[in-house]
């Protein structure tokens, strides 16, 4: 199983990298189309749409929504990245807590809307964070953020956990991993500051943000895990050799990155969009 996760990791991070450093904005933001198609279709599955046809249905109107909003409806993008923020941090909170109920397939409409606000969101996040001046190499810190932050849960979680973070949703997951992924996205963002050349103040701001953004990663697996439990399901999908779904994969960045792009937007360089308009 390990091996066949390294071979899937290693060409799908060498093309994301691509897409990153090499795609202009219009070309990158296709590529975060197919991500949200997919991830919408996963999402469905979770939500209880039973049928292929209805969950690819689903899918398309999503992504062709999001397609539309951003080429037809670009001043009104911001909305969807708020909404997002909100109900990510109002959530982190009942997640330590929340018990997954009773696994079935029963369609789940609050979560079908759940997927309307924050699919879109994260796509019109990346697209702003990659058309802005360094946009690939703040987009690229942003995502490796939430990487960093899983290794560093993982291995302090593993030599010093104890203590549960989440035990109704995700039993492996600790407090102590949780501290130590602050301590080594610290650490990250600190180099990360010597390379974007920032001064002191900017500094300390992007590591305070990077420790939200640990947080707030978190917030994205656990509901992930939590739709999944309540589905009854292992994975999201089966699309990944060794890894499962898309969503397996991206559901920390869910709540991440726009979180990522109003803290950027807000404390160290303004304006990616205008909070007011």
């Amino acid at each position: 199983m390990l091996y066949q996760r390294i071979l899937t990791a290693i060409p799908m991070a060498a093309f994301v990298v691509w897409m990153i450093f090499f795609q202009p904005t219009s070309v990158f933001f296709l590529f975060v189309l197919f991500i949200v198609l997919v991830s919408a279709f996963e999402w469905a599955r979770l939500s209880g749409i039973n049928n292929n046809p209805l969950r690819i249905l689903f899918a398309l109107i999503i992504t062709s929504g999001t397609w539309a909003v951003q080429y037809y409806l670009a001043d009104y993008a911001h909305f969807f990245i708020y909404v997002s923020v909100l109900w990510w941090f109002s959530i982190s909170y009942y997640l330590r807590f929340a018990k997954p109920g009773a696994a079935n397939s029963d369609l789940k409409i609050d979560k079908l809307l759940i997927a309307i606000v924050v699919l879109p969101a994260v796509a019109f996040a990346m697209q702003k964070i990659h058309a802005m001046q360094q946009g690939g190499e703040w987009l690229f810190y942003a995502l490796a953020l939430v990487w960093v932050a899983d290794i560093g849960a993982y291995f302090s979680g593993k030599k010093f956990g104890k203590n549960k973070l989440a035990p109704n949703i995700s039993p492996g997951k600790t407090k102590e991993g949780l501290i130590g992924a602050v301590v080594v996205t610290s650490v990250y963002t600190l180099i990360a500051s010597y390379y974007f050349e920032l001064d002191t103040e900017r500094s300390a701001l992007l590591v305070l943000l990077s420790v939200i953004l640990t947080f707030i990663s978190v917030s994205g697996d656990l509901y992930v895990s939590f739709l999944k439990r309540e589905a009854g399901l292992k994975d999201s999908g089966n699309i990944l050799p060794g890894h499962g779904g898309i969503l397996d994969r991206v559901d920390s960045a869910l709540a991440a990155i726009p979180v990522f792009a109003v803290g950027y937007n807000w404390l160290i360089y303004a304006r990616l969009f205008d909070p007011l308009s």
